[in-house]
């Protein structure tokens, strides 16, 4: 974007209308955009104005820093983009106007390119820390009792963030990195509380998961990820440089510890067995949600759960399946584990069986719905043995965990 900030003649005129005091710091950006913009932001009158904007100021604000691309710019890297951040998503969420509509698109392609685009990584100082981490701890709250106090929160985001020992944030986009950190880090705590599914934190799953992409075994790891950004993923939880990315979500609290799970034993006796990393954690999702639906529809229908519970189309598949595996290797397992990924929510979602079973562990079926629709893609790029872009390995630890502390596992 080369074009002079606020050149657009019907944007000057909207911004001298009201003379409120966000549209005084609106044009406080007007001469300087990559040092005024800063300096109004830094006075504590200006943050409170700016947290209590107007729809239509919020509106002003979006196509501000859209229109400044040198203050767009100039707010990506200080502590500052938090308030900017915040804004955004209060915008997203509160506004339906076209206009508003427009602008925060070009915002969205505006993190977009910045994200997907290579880029040096830096280790915070650790003044950057402690003052980063207080912007990004107040422009995305936690959900949990335990950080109600604001000051335990921040305290918790600069601790895990200390434990990164290599270069992991964009230097020229460091309050991106830092208030996508925060992000993440939220999604890790709402996996991981007591109530994974509930509605607050279906809320948050939505607003930085977006909508489930489907599976194209054609589309490269850049393509595949730049898919997931435009259908709602929100770019800032992948701000992090590509080979960095797995050690920022094991120090935003995600790891690939599990209580111990019984082997999955064939009808012969064998041990079936599972690749270790992230199909170690498929493999865990699966399995566990096998033995959820044959526990819990069997407490209710006894011996014949199968037959009561499952649709005959699909008992007819898994059939098949077992034969075919039963003659290639001379072995098979359990009828049930030749069911599919999502074959597995369809029998969890299904009428009676959601009703009497399973809604106490998944709360809305929607939600349960939607959280395997994400991780299914996922699935699928496991099992064509590619690699995990950073949005596949965030929708893999965040939904994984997600599913698997409401089936009761502890990680």
């Amino acid at each position: 974007m080369s074009r002079t900030p606020f050149d657009n003649d019907a944007l000057r005129r909207a911004l001298e209308l009201s003379e409120s005091p966000a549209m005084k710091l609106m044009r406080q950006m007007e001469n300087d955009p990559a040092t005024k913009a800063l300096r109004a932001f830094e006075n504590s009158h200006a943050l409170q104005t700016a947290r209590m904007l107007e729809q239509s100021d919020i509106q002003r604000l979006v196509e501000a820093v859209t229109t400044a691309q040198a203050s767009f710019e100039a707010y990506t890297k200080t502590q500052k983009w938090a308030e900017v951040s915040a804004a955004i998503a209060t915008a997203h969420n509160a506004l339906s106007r076209p206009e508003t509509f427009d602008a925060l698109q070009r915002i969205d392609a505006n993190l977009k390119y910045l994200i997907t685009n290579v880029h040096h990584a830096v280790i915070p100082l650790a003044d950057q820390l402690q003052s980063f981490s207080v912007a990004a701890a107040a422009a995305v709250q936690p959900l949990q009792e335990h950080f109600q106090q604001m000051e335990a929160w921040q305290a918790s985001l600069a601790q895990r963030m200390a434990q990164l020992q290599n270069p992991w944030a964009i230097e020229d986009h460091l309050g991106v990195s830092m208030v996508g950190f925060a992000r993440v880090a939220r999604l890790r705590d709402i996996a991981n509380g007591a109530e994974p599914f509930n509605p607050a934190g279906q809320e948050v799953f939505a607003e930085e998961l977006g909508e489930p992409v489907i599976f194209d075994e054609d589309q490269s790891p850049e393509d595949r990820e730049t898919a997931q950004i435009d259908a709602g993923l929100n770019a800032e939880v992948v701000a992090f440089p590509q080979d960095a990315y797995p050690h920022v979500l094991i120090s935003a609290g995600f790891e690939l510890r599990f209580e111990a799970v019984a082997p999955v034993r064939t009808d012969g006796g064998e041990v079936g067995q599972y690749d270790p990393q992230h199909a170690s954690l498929l493999g865990q999702i699966e399995n566990r949600l096998r033995a959820v639906i044959e526990t819990e529809l069997q407490r209710i229908e006894g011996t014949a759960w199968l037959r009561r519970r499952v649709h005959g189309d699909l008992r007819k598949k898994w059939r098949e399946r077992k034969a075919a595996d039963h003659e290639l290797r001379g072995d098979s397992f359990p009828l049930l584990y030749y069911a599919d990924f999502m074959e597995l929510m369809h029998i969890i979602i299904e009428g009676k069986n959601w009703n009497e079973a399973f809604q106490s562990f998944f709360v809305s079926k929607q939600d349960f719905q939607v959280s395997m629709q994400r991780l299914a893609p996922v699935r699928n790029t496991i099992g064509h043995n590619r690699p995990l872009v950073r949005t596949d390995q965030l929708i893999l630890f965040a939904e994984g965990s997600r599913i698997l502390r409401a089936l009761g596992v502890r990680m």
